[in-house]
């Protein structure tokens, strides 16, 4: 048997497995639904008929969402996580041996689908961790893309290109530009408002950052009616489950709840932040902390690896990147309390 050579190349996606007290590596929400919102999934989850297929459509959940980000149903599907839509997106509007044009640092999955389906990828740098829209439009009108997809705010360098950057972007190409803006609830420069405007852009969204619902793996892509047509052509017919769907227009359909979850994230991150920087205040140049718009803090030091695996030995994860950089995801007090008290016992204070 022979295997088709595009897997010789391709590094898969490998999340940490483990038993770790604290986990501050995946950039999850450390915030648990409260009791009353869990009363609410468990009835909705009771009356899940498990002995049927789910909705196709996900309609529900789809208006949920809809609803939440002021733009119609007919503009939203709805799929296993943003990462099933990445790939989506990738095989529905790309052609065979197409072209995808990618910023560079940036979530791997992007690269993982489009090698996945046999697509040229290309990479232009950032610019202070954001990316660089000049860079990008240059490249596109050499190379002629089939698609543009980056993360804003990015992960992982915490940082995002401003809306009216964006929009530049939009008006300077002719192919899709997917804007996956899994990380905009922690910063305000949101392209929503301009979905109608623009037939190539494609928005991404999840329900793994501040709706907190990373286990459900629940996420939507917003797109104008030919673009939506695509997707909803192309994708499997059960893509997300009756589970999913329930659990999920329950917790969008409280979009208070949720807008203060993002605001507690923030103000969680922002400590995080300060508490870093005291740190490295009294280790000289060991430890640089750099800024962020997400839910998650960059920590710069010669001693990457030995500082991840300080922390991992005592039960401790973090992010360790290509490099220097160590990412560290905003947590509960419980575990920044620890990873403070781990830190201080690993730096040369």
């Amino acid at each position: 048997m022979t295997l088709p050579p595009k897997l010789q190349s391709m590094t898969p996606y490998t999340p940490v497995t483990g038993n770790y007290p604290v986990r501050l590596d995946a950039n999850e929400s450390f915030m648990t639904p409260p009791y009353w919102l869990r009363r609410e999934i468990a009835d909705a989850l009771s009356r899940v008929p498990l002995h049927r297929y789910p909705d196709p459509l996900a309609l529900g959940v789809r208006e949920k969402a809809s609803s939440l980000y002021g733009i119609q149903s007919e503009q939203v599907i709805a799929g296993n996580g943003s990462d099933e839509l990445i790939g989506l997106i990738m095989a529905a509007l790309v052609p065979r041996g197409g072209r995808v044009l990618l910023t560079d640092p940036d979530f791997s999955m992007y690269q993982f689908y489009a090698e996945l389906y046999e697509l040229d990828c290309r990479a232009v740098g950032k610019i202070g961790r954001r990316p660089d829209i000049d860079a990008v439009l240059r490249e596109a009108e050499q190379w002629h893309p089939d698609l543009v997809i980056f993360s804003n705010p990015c992960n992982p360098t915490g940082l995002g290109a401003p809306r009216g950057e964006v929009i530049r972007l939009l008006k300077g190409v002719t192919c899709p530009v997917v804007v996956d803006e899994a990380y905009m609830d922690f910063w305000d420069q949101s392209v929503m408002e301009d979905l109608p405007n623009f037939e190539n852009l494609v928005i991404l969204k999840t329900c793994s950052k501040a709706c907190g619902l990373a286990g459900l793996r629940l996420g939507f892509a917003m797109a104008g009616p030919e673009i939506m047509d695509a997707l909803f052509k192309t994708k499997s017919p059960y893509n997300v489950n009756a589970l999913t769907q329930a659990a999920g227009e329950v917790v969008l359909s409280h979009p208070r709840y949720l807008r203060n979850c993002a605001e507690k994230i923030k103000d969680v991150t922002q400590a995080l932040f300060d508490k870093l920087q005291a740190i490295a205040g009294r280790v000289g140049g060991a430890l640089t902390v750099l800024s962020t718009e997400t839910n998650f803090v960059l920590l710069q030091t010669p001693d990457a690896a030995g500082i991840f695996e300080g922390l991992r030995t005592r039960g401790i994860l973090v992010r360790q990147l290509d490099g220097d950089l160590l990412r560290v995801t905003a947590g509960s007090g419980a575990e920044q309390t620890a990873l403070f008290g781990a830190l201080e016992e690993i730096l040369p204070l």
